[in-house]
């Protein structure tokens, strides 16, 4: 079941469907962010933990990420981490994706309290979530990146 890597060029394009992976462990959540997504012109991948969504990046790459701060395991908030590459753990200098980074929290202010710092570049949603609100702002966030990345691309001639 794996999948090469589809070449950057194929991932900056533009007029190409956004492709967000939701890092989940509840069955209902990822199940409306899912078909939700999908709906609001998404194509969308579940995985129910931080040490999944970390191989699913050895495989294929993406446009967006949804993460739940309620997530068990290793938790949302190493997850992103070590997906930026700044966690104690990771490879220093060695983020496994520089894709926009979602958090869904019920109490913003709990993360605050955590002994773990949000990186910068991740945006908070706010639950409970409404698809008619995300859905444009998902795909702004997208298209900022994608612009941004095929920016910064060398000219290859």
């Amino acid at each position: 079941m794996s999948a090469p890597r589809p070449p950057a060029e194929s991932i900056a394009r533009p007029q190409s469907r956004p492709h967000v992976l939701i890092i989940s462990d509840d069955a209902g959540l990822s199940t409306f962010l899912a078909e939700g997504l999908l709906y609001g012109g998404f194509w969308t991948s579940v995985v129910a933990s931080g040490l999944q969504a970390l191989e699913v990046f050895r495989l294929r790459g993406f446009d967006f990420i949804l993460v739940d701060a309620a997530l068990g395991g290793i938790g949302a908030l190493e997850s992103i981490h070590r997906l930026r590459g700044t966690s104690e753990r990771a490879t220093p200098g060695d983020p496994r994706t520089d894709a926009p980074i979602g958090l869904i929290a019920e109490e913003v202010a709990l993360l605050s309290a955590s002994n773990h710092h949000l990186p910068d570049d991740v945006e908070v949603l706010s639950a409970p979530l409404e698809l008619e609100e995300i859905v444009p702002r998902l795909h702004a966030t997208v298209e900022r990146w994608r612009l941004n990345r095929t920016e910064n691309q060398p000219d290859v001639q």
